[in-house]
């Protein structure tokens, strides 16, 4: 097992030097996209929001109409400050950012922490737009994800099964999203019960990133599934795998007793983390059980933007048992676990 781990935390650091976003091409104006200019040598001159017109041009004060689509952001500043420089050589530097890529626009609805409209420089995964949405909320069903197409296929409904593709450890089959699709992420509690997300058409748009990067991900991992507490947590230096399962609270045991039915329980042994690769996010597997009862296991370090997402498991266990006793075991149960956790983490240094 430590030979397996050692293997795997390797490959896992190589892949950080392979695929680190730095090494991405710079990214190619197109029309549709709005645009924020300024001036530190002449704030006045600053113009917070322009959209690249049809044409692929647009108007800046002084500089008159210029071309912008098909240039990098650090051509069209070049081209800027050479138009003003004509009637104000003082100025030197223009600041371009990209503030809307008008032309890779989705909708991202359901149970995520925060539906809406986003726009991206590249066209995020499925997954991965989830993630920049806030990721799922806990009574997201995973399961029975929608892609509702946009554009000329406007309105054909595709069923993507996130959970089995976490289980395959492989998300490279997933549909590709289209600028125009809906992500819609159906909840298990009825509409109005939890965040559904109906009204994006009144959503601001927010600006993604590339490479699977978005937003707060440059500083966050992301903890979902059977743990107490999940969402979006910042990430320390030299962060565990174990550290932010602790962090989310440890692992969720239900509340259902004294019933027969089969429930669901917090699956230790096929943990997943999901990071990035070069076409598609890339899933491994972690037992985390055997994790732990490994004598001084090589750390399975987290990056910035990572996931690690608990699935469930059956249980058939019943058990007959008072109210008083439920919480007594319920809260006993998520600190034995958590101890049990902490306990591997600062014992591996004896």
């Amino acid at each position: 097992m430590r030979v397996k781990a050692v293997a795997y935390f390797v490959g896992w650091v190589l892949g950080w030097g392979i695929f680190h976003p730095a090494l991405a091409q710079e990214y190619i104006l197109e029309s549709g996209d709005v645009l924020s200019i300024s001036f530190w040598q002449q704030p006045d001159l600053n113009v917070p929001s322009v959209r690249i017109d049809t044409e692929g041009k647009i108007n800046i004060p002084l500089a008159g109409r210029i071309n912008a689509a098909g240039m990098t952001i650090s051509q069209l500043g070049g081209k800027i400050v050479e138009r003003i420089s004509i009637y104000n050589k003082s100025i030197t530097q223009a600041t371009v950012a990209v503030t809307e890529y008008g032309s890779k626009k989705i909708f991202i609805t359901g149970a995520v922490g925060a539906p809406g409209k986003y726009s991206f420089e590249k066209m995020p995964s499925i997954w991965e737009a989830i993630l920049e949405a806030g990721g799922p909320q806990p009574t997201a069903q995973l399961s029975n994800v929608q892609l509702i197409r946009g554009g000329a296929g406007s309105g054909k409904i595709i069923a993507v099964d996130l959970s089995s593709a976490f289980a395959m450890n492989d998300l490279r089959g997933l549909p590709a999203v289209i600028p125009g699709d809906n992500i819609y992420v159906p909840s298990s509690q009825p509409s109005g019960a939890g965040t559904t997300g109906g009204a994006f058409g009144e959503a601001p748009i927010a600006a993604g990133g590339s490479g699977g990067l978005f937003g707060r991900s440059a500083s966050s991992v992301y903890v979902f599934g059977h743990v107490v507490a999940p969402g979006v947590y910042p990430i320390e230096k030299d962060m565990d795998v174990l550290q932010v399962i602790v962090r989310a609270g440890g692992p969720a045991y239900p509340n259902r007793f004294n019933t027969s039915s089969p429930i669901m329980e917090p699956d230790l042994e096929h943990v997943k983390i999901i990071t990035r690769g070069p076409e598609a996010p890339v899933v491994y597997s972690v037992n985390v059980e055997k994790y732990t009862s490994t004598a001084s296991p090589a750390p399975l370090l987290l990056r910035p933007g990572d996931t690690v997402y608990i699935p469930g498991k059956q249980s058939f266990r019943r058990f007959f048992l008072t109210a008083s006793a439920v919480e007594v075991i319920k809260a006993s149960v998520a600190v034995v676990t958590s101890y049990l956790l902490l306990n591997q983490l600062f014992g591996q240094g004896k």
